[in-house]
C-alpha cells in the first residue's frame, strides 16, 4: 500500500479500484504519473507533504477514520470533538483533551466556562462545575459562587473575574452593598 502526494487534501491510496468493489473508500486508483511521490503510509505522506496540517488530522482525513481529539471552534468559543463534529479547516490545531483545547485554544474564556459552553461531559458523567469560590457579578452588584445551579451560584466565572475563597472576602470588594444583601440569594 502506498499513498500519493496529489493536488487534493485527501491523500488517496495507490491501488486498483477494480479489486475493491464496494470496498476501500481511500483507494484513489492507480497513479500513472511518474513524478508523483509515493509514501508507505498516510502519516508519512502527511508529514512529508502537508506539514501545515496536523499529521493525525491529515492521516485521519486521508484514511477516512474518525479522530477522537478536540479542536477549537473560535467562532463559537467552544471546543468540539472531531469524531462528532469534524473540522473542515485543516489548519486547526488538534488537542488530546477538551481541557487542553479550552486552556490553549479558547484562552479568552475560563476553562470551566469553555467546557460548559462545549457541552463536555467527563468520563465520570459530570459536567464542568466551577470552583465554588466567590466572584463579584457587577451586573447584579452582588457576590455569587462560581458554579451552575441555584443561588448563590451565579454561573461560571470568566477568566477575568477574580475569585475569592469566602463570601466575606468577596463582599469586601463591594463595600457600598450592605452585608445582608451582598451574597446573591
Amino acid at each position: 500500500m502506498s499513498f500519493a502526494h496529489l493536488a487534493e487534501f485527501l491523500i488517496p491510496q495507490n491501488c486498483q479500484l477494480i479489486h475493491y468493489t464496494g470496498g476501500d473508500s481511500t483507494c484513489g486508483g492507480l497513479v500513472k504519473e511518474s513524478n508523483v511521490l509515493l509514501h508507505e503510509t498516510a502519516k508519512a505522506c502527511c508529514a512529508s507533504q502537508y506539514n501545515w496540517i496536523d499529521v493525525e488530522l491529515c492521516s485521519a482525513r486521508s484514511t477516512k477514520t474518525s479522530l477522537e481529539k478536540y479542536w477549537a471552534d473560535k467562532s463559537d468559543s467552544k471546543c468540539r470533538k472531531d469524531s462528532e463534529a469534524p473540522t473542515t479547516d485543516l489548519s486547526v490545531q488538534i488537542y488530546d483533551t477538551a481541557e487542553e483545547c479550552c486552556t490553549s485554544g479558547i484562552f479568552w474564556l475560563s476553562k470551566d466556562a469553555c467546557l460548559a459552553a462545549s457541552d463536555i461531559v467527563f468520563d465520570s458523567g459530570t459536567e464542568a462545575a466551577g470552583s465554588n469560590k466567590f466572584y463579584v457579578d457587577w451586573i447584579k452588584g452582588q457576590c455569587v459562587k462560581d458554579c451552575v445551579g441555584p443561588a448563590p451560584c451565579g454561573g461560571l466565572a470568566q477568566l477575568w473575574d477574580p475569585l475569592y475563597d469566602s463570601d466575606i472576602t468577596c463582599c469586601a470588594r463591594i463595600p457600598h452593598v450592605p452585608d445582608e444583601e451582598c451574597v446573591f440569594s
